[in-house]
């Protein structure tokens, strides 16, 4: 990227070196004589960096900074000037300077100074732009289900979003405890601040208390320099303690000082540090039994407990089986820089028979494997080999399973469904997507080929690709 850059400069000579200096290191470099005219620029062309003279005719260094900063409160500037003074840096950095350089500007100095604040202003961008991504990421809205549990959470995460309450979240493994935080913590005025996640259960028990808390150097053996801990680390924001039911019935003690007090001591130090930061906490494990085995703390249960989240398992919301199945084939899709796959309905009868154990995140493996091993944009059938014990690849017989308890005509229109959508696919298929082929062949007119496309939801071009 070329930078455009403004001299400011009523020294002639001056900045015509400035011009060269900036020409020669692939800058793209302007020249003002005076305040005003710069000033004039400035609302005609946007620049990515002013170069001010500190003596001008008419208006200072400082005073055109002032002026300029009304009109682009984000320009970028450097103050150049023979007669500097620390009274002189200090005013130009309250008033936005980004820097300070004295007359005879040495190239060298003034290129560095240029790549460093272009590269402090990237890495900004950076942070901003990715801060932007987790918000998109992780706001609540992204939790796919409309099951009225679903619902409940999510209004709950939109209530939770004014407060500093601590939350329990439970649920089994998979269920997306660790993406409700996110959401949470992203929801929250304490978006801006980090998110620091920790897994009790993943660190050993010797190494979580310093993992938690820090430690200073020399604090044991092997300790060669100050770690902050997670808690620091999580300072403004929100700290997650993942399956804290295994934390260590001695460290729940400590742990539960510092939610209290809000002050933490590092490992091997004797200075106590004041924090600011949300507990969320998770587990899969019934905490009511841990409670009755001594195993957690009932006096730090009902400080991490005020606000609980329960997270239904995906047996118990199957009606969000096709939303959950089309939101991970797009999200691969899009990773794997191909074209969502549809799957097809046998598939999915499949996918809806199993119970499941591995939630929500097992569903997202098993569709990520299909596309592995369906490169075509349909999925008609998912491999037996690499899914489930307890799921059964589609096959023509299961065409006609039905529920026994639903009413005879609903049955006999489900199954009718079912057949007709094979047989257009398995026509459509046969004639690389031609519509008239395939109405030909099913001796019907093309209007209603092209009516039952469209009511099984099916794609022309991704019958010809199979073909191909």
């Amino acid at each position: 990227m070329q930078y455009r850059l403004l001299i400011v400069d009523d020294d002639v000579n001056s900045a015509k070196t400035l011009v060269m200096i900036l020409e020669a290191a692939g800058y793209a470099p302007d020249y003002a004589p005076s305040a005003e005219e710069a000033l004039a620029l400035l609302k005609e062309i946007d620049y990515d960096l002013f170069l001010i003279d500190m003596i001008l005719p008419g208006m200072d260094g400082l005073a055109f900074l002032r002026s300029a900063k009304e009109i682009n409160p984000d320009l970028l500037a450097v103050i150049i000037t023979a007669y500097g003074s620390i009274t002189t840096a200090v005013s130009a950095l309250k008033l936005g300077a980004s820097d300070f350089l004295e007359k005879p500007v040495i190239p060298e100095k003034l290129l560095h100074i240029l790549n460093r604040i272009f590269e402090e202003r990237r890495l900004r961008r950076e942070v901003v732009a990715l801060r932007a991504d987790l918000l998109k990421r992780y706001r609540f809205e992204n939790l796919v289900g409309k099951h009225p549990r679903m619902q409940e959470i999510y209004n709950l995460i939109e209530s939770l979003s004014s407060t500093d309450s601590s939350v329990l979240i439970t649920g089994e493994t998979g269920t997306g405890k660790d993406l409700v935080a996110r959401a949470i913590h992203f929801h929250s005025h304490r978006k801006t601040g980090p998110f620091v996640a920790m897994n009790c259960a993943a660190i050993p028990e010797t190494l979580l208390e310093s993992e938690l808390f820090g430690y200073e150097r020399g604090a044991f053996t092997g300790a060669q320099r100050r770690k902050s801990g997670k808690l620091e680390l999580a300072n403004n924001g929100t700290l997650f303690l993942d399956e804290i039911a295994d934390m260590p019935y001695a460290l729940q003690s400590k742990l539960l000082r510092t939610i209290q007090e809000k002050k933490i001591e590092r490992l091997g130090g004797n200075r106590l540090i004041s924090l600011d930061f949300r507990i969320i906490a998770a587990t899969n494990k019934d905490l009511s039994q841990e409670l009755t085995s001594n195993r957690f703390r009932l006096d730090l249960y009902y400080r991490i407990n005020v606000v609980p989240i329960h997270l239904p398992s995906l047996r118990e919301r199957l009606e969000d089986m096709p939303l959950l199945v089309d939101h991970f084939l797009e999200k691969l899709a899009a990773a794997k820089n191909r074209n969502k796959p549809a799957l097809s309905q046998g598939a999915m009868l499949s996918l809806m028979k199993h119970s499941w154990p591995g939630n929500v995140r097992e569903l997202e493996n098993v569709i990520e494997r299909a596309m592995v091993l369906c490169p075509d944009n349909l999925i008609e059938e998912i491999p037996f080999s690499l899914l489930p014990s307890d799921i059964k690849t589609s096959n023509t017989s299961e065409w006609l399973d039905f529920d026994p308890n639903l009413p005879y005509k609903t049955v006999r229109d489900q199954a009718l469904d079912k057949i007709e959508r094979q047989y257009f696919m398995h026509l459509l298929k046969k004639n690389r997507g031609s519509v008239g082929l395939t109405a030909n062949h099913a001796q019907i007119d093309t209007r209603t080929v092209l009516r039952k496309i469209k009511q099984f939801g099916l794609n022309r071009s991704d019958f010809k690709k199979i073909s191909e």
